[in-house]
C-alpha cells in the first residue's frame, strides 16, 4: 500500500512539473521550441494576392526575448514557394499575450516582422516583409506549438 502511495505522489510531482515547464518565471507562455504554420499574402502589397507559405519558427525565449531560426516552404498546406527559404531571428519579444518576431530571411537579405498575439500553443497576426527597405510583401499568419 506504501508504495501505492509512493507512486501516486511521484505521478503527481511529474505532472506538476510538466505544468510549470509551460510557463516562464513572470507567468507568460512559454515560446521556446518549433511552432509550424503558414503566412497568406493579402494582395495589398507586392506579392500577389492568396499566396499560402508554410512557415516555421524554432524559438528559444529568454525572459520576454526571442531568438531562433525560420523557415519558408511549399508545405501540405502551402500553393507557393518561398524565394528566401530560410532565416534566423535578429529580435524578438512576448509580453502580455503579444509576440513580436523580427527575421532576416535569405539568401535575399529580406527583413520580416511578423506581430500576432499568442493564446496556449497558438499564435496569429499580421506580417510584413521588406526588400531594400521597401515592402515587399504583406499578409496574415498563424503558426501552433
Amino acid at each position: 500500500m506504501k508504495a501505492v502511495w509512493v507512486s501516486l505522489i511521484l505521478l503527481a510531482m511529474l505532472g506538476c512539473s510538466n505544468i510549470a515547464g509551460a510557463q516562464s518565471d513572470n507567468g507568460e507562455t512559454n515560446l521556446s521550441g518549433v511552432w509550424k504554420g503558414t503566412r497568406t499574402t493579402t494582395g495589398n502589397v507586392g506579392m500577389q494576392e492568396f499566396r499560402v507559405r508554410s512557415i516555421q519558427f524554432s524559438l528559444t525565449q529568454t525572459g520576454e526575448s526571442l531568438s531562433g531560426s525560420y523557415k519558408c516552404f511549399a508545405g501540405k498546406k502551402a500553393n507557393a514557394d518561398c524565394a528566401n527559404p530560410v532565416g534566423s531571428v535578429t529580435s524578438g519579444s512576448v509580453s502580455n499575450g503579444k509576440v513580436e518576431i523580427n527575421v532576416q530571411a535569405q539568401p535575399n537579405s529580406y527583413n520580416c516582422t511578423f506581430k500576432g498575439s499568442v493564446a496556449g500553443n497558438k499564435m496569429n497576426g499580421t506580417f510584413t516583409c521588406y526588400a531594400g527597405g521597401t515592402v515587399s510583401s504583406n499578409g496574415v499568419w498563424r503558426a501552433k506549438h
